[in-house]
């Protein structure tokens, strides 16, 4: 588990210009934190704002005469546009100063190396308007990038070009890179140009890395027909068609997403031996020896780039049988079953889903062998809400209405640095808001699965699994209940008759800290998402959609809140973390992680079997630790050795 190497924050940036001692240095500094702290702001908003150039100049722009507001508030904080202009400019010598990027850029851009024997011929080209300003605006880029690596112009082939795309941060960075090398193909019809150029031409680079996942449109839209059909259990036993749909169980979008996935995967697998644009539907692409081909290519594949893991093929191995016999494709759906049984790499998969991952084990190894990573986990709710906080305190401090910008930003007066500020703002408030309630649920209620918070949890509808009843005047409280039907193990708790209890989450009694916690989002952090008055889900869509907000947005933020306080984290970890710790500090809790996941005993106990092993090593160490050091005062054999 990685517990260093956080995010910077200003915070850091302040207290690592604070202790360096050169007078310079100490001025970047002391005007760094001028420029905050005539603002108003606190450690605690430091900590909150990103350690980025990009973020320093959205709260302290450069000064422009026609910035009316930036100008009214120098005046307000009485000082005069020099001074202003000088904390600023040493402000950003002290970002630039600790992310070494001044010094690492000057450095590059001081090289006299091949791109600056090009650089100094193309301002003649300009002049001669051989060449547009346009066309090598990019280069500085593409010249930038390839120095980082240690490159010089002899060393550009195409192939390295395009390797440049792991080092660029966006699509429209890699744009700009591909238009840069587009120029020096355009330079070569120029002798001056020619001996400073790439030995080769790099050649059109359109379409390069994208990758070709589009499946023909009704292919797609069978393969969600025929998932519709295999995630919706009917009582056969009914008399009538309306008694069977009424009584009908339909799997949860999440089951519903893997059964999408399996197909899509051996649709785009199987092209390899049947031209899938020329099919007559579905069907004709799971012919027996097509199923044996793809299944067997994507087991060899698995454990490599791009290969899925074994556990991931059994289970979309699964979902296909079961598509196959929903569609009555029985002799199809046989083939399937036997190479389930048969191939290695499928078995191997069996195995490994009855098993925790020894990726998951590790991470779960490590937090039991860090006391202040077990104490950080089961406090992290508390550092979200307090980042989402001194967010909306920084809001008010810059007087931008977050309510009013998250309704519509275009309609604010605000300068585009400011709007910038407001943007990045926002987005720390419904992150860290957002992994505040997730995490206050997962552990003072129960860790359930992340599309069961996020995609299920509702305040009405059909089924209601979120239940407010803050304004109980004898009783405040809220509630949580979640029916087997939308829980992934829910079949196998209908067969042994078991059900999730109601969580409740009081607020004077137990659940106090997340009921504050829960109260804090509903109140303040939710009426910040678009689809707030639209839908009721308590996890609602970014934008003014009546759904709820996209599970890999809510990756995102949490991959991003956990490693800035220095648990990295992912939402299955939850599960596994909170029941890591309990069986670690009691090992007799395990009917109580069945009434509180849904798993059996046998199987948490199969999960769990680690911890049990760590604490009997531990145990045995203890004693013989203990039988010797009674030993060790009247034994001669320990006396002069080093400590």
């Amino acid at each position: 588990m990685k517990l260093t190497g956080n995010a910077p924050t200003m915070l850091d940036i302040l207290r690592f210009g604070q202790a360096l001692e050169g007078g310079t240095e100490q001025q970047y500094a002391t005007h760094f934190a001028r420029m905050f702290r005539k603002r108003g702001y606190r450690d605690r908003h430091l900590e909150t704002l990103e350690g980025t150039l990009e973020v320093y100049l959205q709260v302290a722009p450069k000064y422009r005469k026609g910035n009316a507001d930036l100008n009214a508030r120098i005046r307000d904080w009485g000082i005069t546009p020099r001074t202003y202009k000088q904390y600023q400019s040493d402000g950003r010598r002290m970002v630039e100063t600790f992310s070494g990027e001044l010094q690492r850029r000057l450095a590059r851009r001081g090289r006299q190396d091949g791109f600056a024997r090009l650089q100094a011929v193309l301002p003649d080209l300009i002049d001669a308007v051989l060449l547009k300003e346009q066309q090598a605006r990019n280069l500085p880029r593409l010249i930038d990038l390839a120095r980082a690596r240690g490159w010089d112009m002899c060393d550009i082939t195409r192939e390295r070009i395009i390797s440049l795309r792991e080092d660029c941060l966006s699509t429209d960075e890699w744009t700009r890179v591909k238009q840069a090398a587009g120029c020096l193909d355009y330079l070569r019809q120029f002798p001056t140009c020619l001996s400073l150029l790439p030995k080769d031409e790099i050649g059109t680079l359109a379409g390069v890395l994208r990758l070709d996942t589009q499946l023909p449109a009704s292919l797609d839209e069978e393969v969600k027909s025929w998932v519709r059909e295999a995630t919706v259990v009917y009582h056969d036993d009914m008399h009538t068609e309306e008694a069977r749909c009424a009584t009908a169980q339909e799997y949860s979008d999440s089951c519903k997403a893997v059964y999408i996935a399996a197909l899509r995967t051996y649709v785009r697998a199987v092209k390899d031996d049947c031209d899938i644009d020329a099919v007559n539907g579905l069907t004709a692409l799971f012919r027996p020896e097509l199923i044996e081909k793809t299944l067997i290519r994507l087991c060899k594949k698995s454990g490599t780039s791009g290969g899925l893991a074994p556990r991931t093929l059994f289970s979309y191995a699964l979902n296909l049988k079961r598509a196959l016999t929903t569609q009555g494709l029985v002799e199809e759906a046989a083939v399937v079953e036997r190479l389930v049984k048969t191939l290695p790499v499928l078995i191997e998969g069996q195995a490994a889903s009855k098993m925790m991952s020894p990726k998951v084990e590790a991470w779960c190894r490590d937090l039991l062998n860090d006391p202040s990573a077990m104490e950080l986990f089961e406090a992290q709710h508390f550092l979200y809400a307090e980042k989402a906080l001194a967010a909306m305190e920084l809001a008010d401090l810059e007087g931008i209405d977050l309510l009013a910008f998250s309704r519509s930003p275009n309609t604010q007066p605000l300068t585009p640095e400011r709007s910038r500020l407001a943007a990045d703002l926002l987005r720390q408030a419904r992150m860290y808001g957002t992994c505040a309630a997730f995490a206050a649920i997962e552990l003072e209620g129960a860790p359930f699965r992340k599309s069961n918070v996020i995609a299920d949890l509702r305040s009405s509808g059909h089924p209601q699994t979120f239940y407010d009843h803050r304004a109980d005047k004898t009783r405040p409280r809220l509630a949580i209940h979640i029916p087997n039907e939308l829980l992934k193990n829910g079949d196998a708790m209908n067969r042994r008759s078991q059900h999730l209890p109601r969580f409740v989450f009081e607020r004077d009694e137990l659940g106090g800290e997340g009921y504050r916690i829960l109260t804090f989002y509903l109140s303040r952090i939710r009426a910040l998402f678009g689809g707030a008055d639209l839908s009721d889900h308590v996890f609602p869509a970014l934008e003014a959609e009546s759904r709820s907000l996209v599970i890999s947005t809510f990756d995102g933020w949490l991959a991003e809140c956990s490693t800035n306080i220095g648990l990295p984290l992912l939402p299955h970890n939850f599960r596994h973390g909170l029941c890591t710790i309990e069986i670690f500090h009691d090992p007799t809790c395990y009917p109580e992680l069945e009434t509180l996941t849904g798993d059996t005993e046998k199987t948490l106990r199969q999960h769990y079997a680690f911890v049990d092993r760590e604490r009997q090593s531990r145990s045995l160490q203890r004693k013989r630790y203990e039988r010797r050091a009674q030993r060790l005062h009247a034994s001669p054999h320990s006396a002069g050795i080093p400590a």
